[in-house]
Order: C-alpha cells, then sequence, then structure tokens
C-alpha cells in the first residue's frame, strides 16, 4: 500500500522562482533602459544634425568667402594693370607694361591678361599670350559695360575692365583665373575639414562643375542628375539669390548621404558640401554600441544602476543640443559642459572653438565699424566704408564735382601764439576745431584739413547729394561765427585773446579725390573755387564772411548779401566781384 503524497510533491520544477524573478527583474531593468536609449538616440541625432548642418553651412561660407576674396585679389590686380596701361602720366609704354605685368603677378588667381582696342581689336598680351583670349567674345564690348567678372563653364571665369583715360573708354582688359587655383581652393578645404576630397565642389547655375577635385569632379561636368540636386530640385532660377538648402538622399552607390547647398548669387555659383551620414553620424553609432554594451552588462544590476547610465549618456547629448541652441542665439560666451572623453567632448571642444571664431569675427567686423565710424569725420561716408573695409579707393586720382569750399581763419592768431604757450596754443585750437568741425559734420559736409589756425571744409563731395551744398556751407559758415561769438568771452578769460574768424566761401567744379603720393596720400579737393575760397578767407575781416558772385547766385532767398564791389585777387587774371554776408 502506497501513501498519498501532499499535493504538488513530486511535480517537477519548469521554471525556477528565481528564474522569474531574474527574469522579472532583467524585464523592469532592461523596459527603462531600452527607452532611454530610443530617447537619447533621438536626440543625439537631432543635436548631431544640428550640428552636422551648421558644420556644412559654416565650410559652404568659408568656401564662399575664399573664393570671392581669391577673385577681388584678381580684380585688384587687373584694376591695378588697368590704370597703368591707361594712365598718361607713364610715356614709357615698356615701363607701362612692366608695371602691369607686376600687378598682374601679384595676384595668384589671374592666368592671362589680353588687351583689346575699343572697337574690339586684338591688340596684345600682358600676361601669357600663349593662352588668353583674342577676342572679347560675344555680349561683350570694350566700351560697355562696367568691370565684372563673367562666369562660364566652357570658358572658365574672366575678368572685364574698360581702359578709362580722361573719362574717355580707349580699349579694355579681358583676364581669365587660373581654374587649378580654384579648384585647390575647394579641394585643401575638403582635405581640411573632412579628410577627403570628393565632398565639397562649386557648381553653375546649370549644375555643370566650376571648382572642386579635379579626380573626382572634372570641370564642366554635368551633375543634374546626381543625389543632392535630385532630391532638392535646383533650377537656374534659384541661384538668383541667397539661399541655404539642406537635403538628406542617397548617393548612386545607395549610402546615406546628408548634404548643404549655399548660393553665391553674385557669381550664380552653388556651394555643395556633402558627407555621408556614416561619417557625421559617427558618435551616434559609437552612442547605439554604447548603450547594447550597457544594456547586456548591467541588466543585472536593476533599475537605478540602469537609470544612473542612461542619464550619465544623455547629459552630454543635452548638453551639447543646449550649448548649439545658445551659439544658435549668438552667445557665443556660453560655457561649454561636456566633460566627455569620447566624441562628444571633441565635438563639444569644436563647438567651443568654432564658438570662439565666430565671436573674434564679430569683434573684427566692430572694430571696422570703429574704423570707419573714426573715418567717416574726415572722408565721405561711402570712402570710410570702402577704406575700413580694405577696399577703398587707394589709388592716386579723382574725380569732378560741383563742390562748395569753406575756409575759415582766426584773425590775429599769429601775436597770441607768440606770446603763449605751445599747450595754450593747442588747447586753444583743439577746442576750436572741435565744435568748427561738428558744425561742418551737422550740415553735411567733409572736413578736408586743418592748417594752422585755420580749417577747410568741402560741401557736395558724395554722389547722392541734392545740389544744396552752397546753401549748407553759408548755414555752416554763419554757425561758426555763433560759436565764436558765444564763446569769445571763456577763451578772453582763459587765454586773454579775442577770437574771431575770417571766413571764405567759393563754389564751383574741382577735381575731389586722392593727392600726394604712393606712400602718402589724402583725399582733398582741388580747384579754382578751392583758390579763391582761400584768397576770400585771407582778405575776410574779423567776424566777416566773403563770397563770389557765383556763391551770391546760388545762396537762395534766405541769405542776404551785400556787394563789395570788384576787387583783384591775387592769382586771378581779371579782378572778381565780392560779396558779403550780412548777419
Amino acid at each position: 500500500m502506497t501513501s498519498a503524497r501532499p499535493p504538488g510533491e513530486g511535480t517537477p520544477v519548469r521554471v525556477s522562482l528565481r528564474l522569474k524573478w531574474t527574469a522579472a527583474m532583467l524585464a523592469v531593468a532592461l523596459l527603462p533602459l531600452l527607452v532611454a536609449a530610443i530617447l537619447v538616440v533621438r536626440i543625439q541625432r537631432a543635436g548631431l544634425a544640428e550640428v552636422e548642418a551648421d558644420l556644412e553651412l559654416a565650410i559652404a561660407d568659408q568656401t564662399s568667402r575664399e573664393l570671392a576674396a581669391a577673385l577681388d585679389d584678381g580684380e585688384r590686380a587687373v584694376h591695378r594693370a588697368a590704370t597703368v596701361l591707361a594712365s598718361d602720366l607713364i610715356a614709357d609704354e615698356d615701363l607701362r607694361l612692366q608695371l602691369a605685368r607686376e600687378a598682374i603677378a601679384s595676384s595668384d588667381v589671374v592666368e592671362w591678361v589680353s588687351v583689346f582696342a575699343k572697337d574690339g581689336s586684338f591688340i596684345g598680351s600682358v600676361e601669357k599670350a600663349e593662352r588668353g583670349a583674342t577676342s572679347l567674345g560675344e555680349g561683350l564690348a570694350a566700351d560697355r559695360g562696367p568691370p565684372r567678372w563673367i562666369h562660364d563653364a566652357s570658358t572658365g571665369s574672366r575678368y572685364f575692365e574698360p581702359l578709362v583715360a580722361d573719362g574717355a573708354v580707349t580699349g579694355a582688359l579681358l583676364a581669365g583665373a587660373k581654374a587649378s587655383r580654384l579648384d585647390a581652393i575647394v579641394d585643401e578645404l575638403g582635405i581640411a575639414r573632412f579628410g577627403r576630397s570628393d565632398l565639397v565642389v562649386v557648381v553653375d547655375d546649370q549644375l555643370r562643375v566650376v571648382a572642386g577635385a579635379p579626380a573626382a569632379f572634372p570641370r564642366g561636368k554635368a551633375l543634374a542628375g546626381d543625389g543632392i540636386f535630385r532630391s532638392l530640385g535646383l533650377t537656374k532660377e534659384t541661384f538668383g539669390g541667397a539661399l541655404v538648402m539642406r537635403a538628406s538622399f542617397r548617393a548612386a552607390d545607395g549610402e546615406p548621404m546628408i548634404g548643404t547647398v549655399r548660393t553665391l548669387p553674385a557669381q550664380r555659383w552653388a556651394v555643395v558640401v556633402q558627407r555621408p551620414e556614416a561619417d557625421a553620424f559617427r558618435a551616434l553609432g559609437a552612442a547605439r554600441r554604447a548603450f547594447a554594451i550597457s544594456a547586456l552588462a548591467l541588466a543585472s544590476l536593476a533599475i537605478v544602476l540602469g537609470s544612473v547610465v542612461a542619464r550619465r549618456t544623455t547629459r552630454p547629448i543635452a548638453e551639447l543640443v543646449t550649448l548649439t541652441r545658445a551659439y544658435a542665439r549668438r552667445e557665443f560666451d556660453a560655457k561649454n559642459e561636456v566633460r566627455s572623453s569620447d566624441e562628444l567632448g571633441v565635438l563639444g571642444a569644436a563647438l567651443g572653438r568654432m564658438a570662439g571664431e565666430l565671436a573674434s569675427s564679430e569683434r573684427e567686423l566692430v572694430r571696422r565699424a570703429g574704423v570707419e565710424a573714426g573715418l567717416a569725420r574726415y572722408l565721405p561716408a561711402e570712402v570710410a566704408a570702402a577704406v575700413a573695409s580694405g577696399g577703398g579707393p587707394l589709388a592716386l586720382g579723382g574725380r569732378r564735382a560741383d563742390v562748395t569750399v569753406v575756409f575759415a581763419d582766426v584773425a590775429a592768431f599769429t601775436p597770441f601764439a607768440e606770446r603763449s604757450s605751445p599747450e595754450d596754443v593747442v588747447s586753444l585750437l583743439n577746442e576750436l576745431f572741435t565744435v568748427l568741425s561738428e558744425v561742418v559734420f551737422r550740415h553735411g559736409g567733409m572736413v578736408d584739413k586743418f592748417m594752422g589756425d585755420s580749417i577747410m571744409a568741402v560741401f557736395g563731395v558724395r554722389d547722392d547729394e541734392d545740389g544744396d551744398h552752397v546753401a549748407r556751407a553759408l548755414a555752416a559758415a554763419e554757425d561758426m561765427h555763433r560759436f565764436v561769438s558765444a564763446t569769445s568771452a571763456r577763451w578772453r578769460e582763459r587765454f586773454a585773446v579775442d577770437v574771431e574768424l575770417g571766413i571764405g566761401v567759393g563754389t564751383g567744379e574741382a577735381l575731389v579725390g586722392n593727392l600726394g603720393s604712393d606712400l602718402r596720400m589724402e583725399f582733398t579737393a582741388v580747384g579754382d573755387s578751392v583758390n579763391v575760397a582761400a584768397r576770400l578767407e585771407s582778405l575776410a575781416r574779423p567776424g566777416q564772411t566773403l563770397v563770389t558772385a557765383r556763391v551770391a547766385e546760388r545762396a537762395g532767398a534766405g541769405v542776404e548779401l551785400r556787394s563789395l564791389g570788384v576787387h583783384p585777387i591775387r592769382g586771378k587774371a581779371e579782378p572778381i566781384e565780392l560779396f558779403e554776408v550780412v548777419a
């Protein structure tokens, strides 16, 4: 007889309780880790995509800047050659040709230069005749159009500039850019940034290669069916404006790619930066592997350790995203809190260096703005802006302009200077010239120069002025008298001198531009109107403003004038009628 066994006794154990709890703990531990992994990867991918887009745009911008700088350098070299060839100051033709060649040689982007007559016939070559053009080409005429670059995939990049002598077009220069130099700029940037030369290319509005690594992108090759162009659907009209476009696509071999297109409307080009997603998101692959290893190694340690690991992994990504957003808001001083020793730390350091470079660029822009503001107190605004940016008219010469010139001189200044200390003399002149300069600026004039105790101001220098410079010059002269009259008592008490101004005003055509030598020059006005104004200033009594008949004719009804009759003027063959401004 067998004994009864308790229920369940002897029943084989299929799954142990320990295994079930272990499985449950693993499930609880792995589920949050899996969710965290998914979120982290998404955040990291978004952050890396934003960083990659900014990096590609920065490379495209750098490429466009370096290409523009190279073309500007070639443009300046051709302009200097054109100036020399058209100049009538150098009689020796061989010397002019030599100087023109030296100007061309200063640029590493100009390959050849051809000279054409006004009728478009070929005269000769300044540089490398065997490679230069012997005809201007379709649509070009020597006496038509401003200096400009002409970009064509079949003929390459050429620069056209008319030869101008005494205001008349006498011929033209046509220069060709070195295709190898443009290729080298793009090639070097690709290698420097990515270690590869086939990721950066420049195309024209026909989607043909203009510049790039010749081995990867042969010049003139059509890329219309290439992945990024097919994805973006670029058209010829797209190149008319400054645009930035991004796209994800597949290369011809099926590899996923990410790319950025930056248009250059001035040249009707586009810089294309494309990169395999595997390279752009390399840190993302490393993060995925790290999560897989962490999941296998830390699953048995439960939820807390898994959460810690996930949090420690996601923090650098969140900090990178926060950092990139701060940089996007132009907060370049935002502190990089990423201390990771992996690719994320390298990326954070690279972003910090990028922010430093951007901040340095902004400081340079502020510095240039300060230089421009300072120069604008002595030069016309457009001249000051051009000089501050490094592209100012630094060559000798000028243009004719209808201007009004004001000379103001301190009466009886020599006795004061003889009996006073140099410090008092300088102090008085500084106070006087500071306010007189402000008066000139307030009335839209230009302070030309200070000569001892006198100031020369010119009105009507800018091209965009409306012709009321005579009235503004007379108003400025009256304000000068009012200022001196209001301040005279203080100067009498301080310096023991009675300050009064004698002012002369002349108007007429003058040559406005750079005068001097190649080593030192000044922006000034030269002409008969300048000389006459200076003579009138020397004739004016203290507190008096003398003007010519032409100034009186153009003064307007608001100015009361009294004729002083005809007077001889030193340097003038015939006497001229003088007028006095009635206060």
